[in-house]
């Protein structure tokens, strides 16, 4: 053999052990998802942005945020990150994992956020309907009365969501509990209803949030609550105390609320420039608001719209990566 073949086959060699040894390094995410519309983008886009710059292999599981800070718990690889971690609404798994515990650690604010009631602006303009405590009225109880039973429908979250529970706390303590079916469904079924009423001009209500695709299709307006005070903000988690709804006490608004990113204390280590990545993002509430439309208004698909979006905003990715 002479030296050029040996040089060849040398080289050869060495690209098949880089190869197997990339392969090998290659870490596994798992990232958890939650299925409101912003959130899948939100999970696509750090899909894209770990594969094509770190290597590494995305997978997605859905769950629910106790669901989720369980496993990043276990750091058994389960779930290592959730995207969409609401505060105060989750305080009490932050407190339990990360101040506690100290197995899961919180980025800074990815976006700022709202949650409150809200109904139409032309309910609003037509039966006054301004203030929490307009929903305590005999007329705006019948107006959103469906089956005939006396009482209206008001839907205040989804199954998992922390800000359920707070929202009926809130009902109770503003007085107007007892006077309407406080609903818990998917939220996709109730925008749904909510969505044929604002088009057919029915008076309907709901817990609502931003950021929001729902704002952008409707003319909304949200009830008016007293400012927020930390005096008469005393919620429970219900994973602590049986007892939670009796215990809590909240007659106000919510304090700011802002979103974070959520990881296993694992990627510190298994993953250094993941970690970094998740700390240096910040997508701002108007981004997510344009994820949220795209995706429930405009039915993109979210993977393919995350890749594009990526594409489009070089710049802004480079940041977060450090570039």
């Amino acid at each position: 053999m002479n030296k050029t073949s040996n040089i060849a086959t040398a080289i050869a060699l060495a690209g098949t052990l880089l190869t197997a040894t990339a392969a090998q390094s290659a870490e596994k995410i798992v990232i958890g998802q939650p299925n409101w519309a912003y959130a899948k983008v939100i999970t696509n886009v750090l899909k894209v942005i770990a594969e094509d710059n770190y290597g590494m292999e995305v997978e997605f599981v859905p769950g629910n945020h106790p669901v989720f800070f369980k496993a990043m718990d276990q750091g058994a690889g389960e779930v290592d990150v959730h995207p969409d971690v609401w505060l105060p609404n989750n305080q009490g798994l932050v407190d339990e994992y990360v101040n506690e515990k100290g197995t899961v650690a919180l980025t800074g604010k990815t976006f700022d956020a709202m949650d409150g009631f809200c109904t139409t602006q032309a309910a609003k303009d037509k039966y006054g309907l301004a203030s929490v405590y307009d929903l305590t009225k005999p007329e705006i109880v019948q107006l959103t009365d469906r089956n005939g039973d006396g009482k209206g429908e008001i839907w205040v979250g989804a199954p998992g969501w922390a800000s359920t529970n707070i929202h009926k706390v809130r009902a109770r303590d503003y007085g107007f509990a007892d006077l309407y079916e406080l609903t818990v469904s998917e939220e996709n079924v109730v925008l749904a209803q909510i969505d044929a009423d604002a088009k057919a001009g029915n008076v309907v209500v709901w817990a609502c949030y931003l950021p929001h695709h729902i704002f952008g299709m409707h003319e909304l307006a949200i009830l008016e609550e007293p400012a927020h005070d930390p005096e008469k903000w005393k919620p429970v988690d219900a994973s602590e105390d049986p007892n939670w709804y009796e215990n809590s006490y909240v007659e106000t608004s919510f304090p700011p609320v802002s979103s974070h990113i959520a990881y296993s204390k694992r990627l510190e280590t298994a993953a250094p420039n993941l970690v970094s990545l998740l700390n240096n993002v910040e997508f701002g509430t108007q981004i997510v608001n344009d994820w949220s439309s795209a995706i429930a208004v405009d039915e993109r698909d979210p993977a393919e719209y995350a890749r594009e979006w990526v594409a489009e905003n070089q710049d802004r990715v480079n940041g977060w990566l450090g570039h």
